[in-house]
């Protein structure tokens, strides 16, 4: 049996996103392959047995573990799994890992996907393969049995704004937003705290408190830019909140998702003051309908389909990518000007870390 070298968060104890990505990419491929797992942190080289496969997430260093191992010869495939969107500072560095991969497994939502082929990436188009993301509703119980009284309706921001997010989640207009209505009809759960706003701080999703708390709350706010597809909008799905999100969060076609407008105070202010009023009964059929479409849709068995499919039956092998020296060029300039460039010292510095860390679990054998 062939081995998987998967480089992506893995831990079948914690039943969360990153780490249940990496948990069903194994439950998918369990049964045809060995796994190995990694850090992407790390700058170790993988040397492979030939027909093995390396499955994982690359990082901007060049001298980290997926982009030094890449180019083996011995490797069945080459399969890049990781979230995609039209930041074109944060994923230029891409331009010097797909010419050596065979397939790039974007996950992102339905609005990233199809607009692939006219963005900034459209040489990349014959190489990429779309994957959505999955939840398990189990994980996530329904909360929300009962929406709030018209004008007393609330908003909850989760998430956060680390260097990795390229602060792509533009905070900035939530800020802008919550001014405009009642002191606390917004909330937040994360690294951020907002004024006018009930901040509950990094938080555990599945304390009774906390689930208390977010049963209070109608909506789940994301006023993102450029965001694949954030975990906490399934997540709220699956209590019974109902998403308002900029479509820049990957999804502007889904029924049960109120789409607001990019940095428009005046058009998303005038939503969300509807929402205030909107019949109780619409609201709970949104709330229907978005639970069923995580059951029949959006679940890891549709995931588990998809990843197998790639691995097992897709065909491509490494389709050459042509880039001109103009493009080229653009994307390196790009790349420089990245909050993740690698050069910069604070990305030096995680990486020097995050090595040193695997070295002393490595040398007390943890």
């Amino acid at each position: 049996m062939k081995t998987i070298h998967l480089i992506y968060p893995y831990d079948l104890k914690k039943r969360k996103t990153p780490w249940e990505e990496g948990n069903q990419i194994y439950f998918a491929l369990k049964d045809k392959f060995h796994f190995k797992t990694y850090s992407w942190l790390s700058v170790g080289k993988i040397n492979p047995k030939k027909g093995d496969i390396l499955l994982g997430h690359s990082h901007s260093n060049p001298f980290t573990i997926f982009r030094r191992s890449m180019k083996n010869p011995k490797w069945k495939k080459v399969i890049m799994y990781q979230p995609y969107n039209e930041d074109s500072h944060s994923l230029s560095y891409l331009h010097d890992v797909l010419p050596h991969i065979d397939v790039f497994v974007a996950l992102c939502g339905p609005y990233w996907f199809k607009r692939v082929k006219k963005s900034i990436f459209a040489t990349w188009q014959k190489k990429i393969k779309h994957i959505n993301l999955g939840i398990d509703v189990k994980q996530y119980p329904f909360l929300k049995k009962k929406f709030n009284k018209n004008n007393k309706r609330k908003f909850l921001y989760i998430g956060n704004d680390y260097q990795y997010n390229n602060f792509g989640k533009n905070l900035s207009y939530l800020k802008k937003i919550a001014i405009i209505f009642k002191e606390k009809t917004f909330g937040s759960m994360g690294n951020k705290s907002f004024t006018g706003m009930d901040n509950y701080g990094w938080v555990d999703l599945k304390s009774k408190k906390i689930r208390k708390i977010l049963s209070n709350y109608d909506f789940l706010i994301h006023t993102s830019t450029h965001d694949a597809n954030p975990s906490t909008i399934f997540e709220a799905m699956s209590w019974g909140l109902i998403p308002v999100i900029t479509k820049q969060c990957g999804y502007d076609k889904e029924k049960g998702i109120i789409n607001i407008p990019l940095n428009d105070l005046k058009k998303t202010s005038s939503i969300l003051q509807k929402l205030q009023t909107i019949p109780n009964k619409k609201l709970l059929l949104l709330q229907k309908y978005n639970y069923l479409r995580l059951i029949k849709f959006y679940n890891w068995k549709n995931f588990r389909k998809t990843i197998r499919l790639i691995v097992l039956k897709n065909s491509v092998k490494n389709k050459e990518i042509y880039l001109n020296k103009k493009l080229k060029l653009k994307f390196i300039n790009l790349e420089k000007k990245s909050s993740n460039y690698y050069l910069k010292l604070n990305m030096l510095i995680i990486v020097i870390k995050a090595n040193i860390s695997i070295l002393i679990k490595k040398f007390l054998n943890i």
